[in-house]
């Protein structure tokens, strides 16, 4: 199943599109692209686990992400930690104690905005999953320039010139911030401005996670 969006690019946000179960042997998978940029998402559980790796209270969530280049870096386990970090909040760990949940992200293009889209490409595999959540997450990415501007999900180019970087993920009850992250400059104006930008932003990406799981439902219904 294929859902596409191309009314974003009115909203300067870069096209999105997805396909659910793009995996066969996981028990939910996404591959999703804004852009040109491009992330594949499998979940898997929950799966018995060893004893030493229980939690009696909730699953434990294992998030391993795998780049373009093999080797794994910093950078890389960087991205593990955001991506547990948000998915921790969402999924209600503790219907599923004594159990191991396990999200693998594989990067198979990076055009600027990747860690918003590995967020967003998990929270479908997720939804996909049939996993139960307290809230869906949206990520939005922006760039701030030399002279102050913000862009929304900045290209390749735009990021190497850019003063200031953010990403921000909200939750989709309250549109809270659940998390930001920032590299560079910046006043607190700019991040404020930022944060707001990006929230707004957040109405579509939810949007799109609604067709998505609307023409996924409608084909396994």
């Amino acid at each position: 199943m294929v859902s596409e969006n191309s009314d974003l690019k009115d909203f300067k946000l870069k096209p999105m599109k997805c396909e659910c179960n793009y995996l066969s042997k996981s028990d939910g998978s996404a591959i999703l692209s804004q852009g040109h940029t491009v992330s594949l998402v499998s979940v898997n559980g929950p799966l018995d686990v060893k004893m030493a790796n229980q939690s009696i209270e909730k699953a434990t969530l294992e998030v391993l992400f795998s780049s373009k280049g093999g080797k794994p870096s910093v950078g890389d386990r960087y991205k593990e930690h955001v991506i547990r970090q948000t998915c921790e909040t969402a999924i209600l760990g503790s219907l599923y104690p004594r159990t191991g949940i396990t999200v693998t992200i594989q990067e198979l293009e990076d055009q600027g905005g990747f860690l918003a889209c590995c967020i967003n490409c998990a929270c479908l595999a997720l939804l996909n999953a049939g996993l139960c959540m307290r809230h869906t997450f949206a990520a939005v990415s922006c760039a701030i320039d030399a002279l102050g501007n913000i862009q929304l999900e900045p290209a390749r180019d735009q990021l190497d010139t850019a003063r200031a970087t953010m990403t921000f993920v909200f939750d989709s009850r309250e549109k809270s911030l659940v998390t930001g992250f920032t590299e560079g400059s910046y006043s607190e104006d700019a991040y404020g401005e930022a944060v707001e930008r990006c929230r707004a932003a957040s109405d579509l990406v939810f949007a799109f996670y609604k067709e998505v799981v609307s023409k996924y439902s409608n084909v396994i219904g």
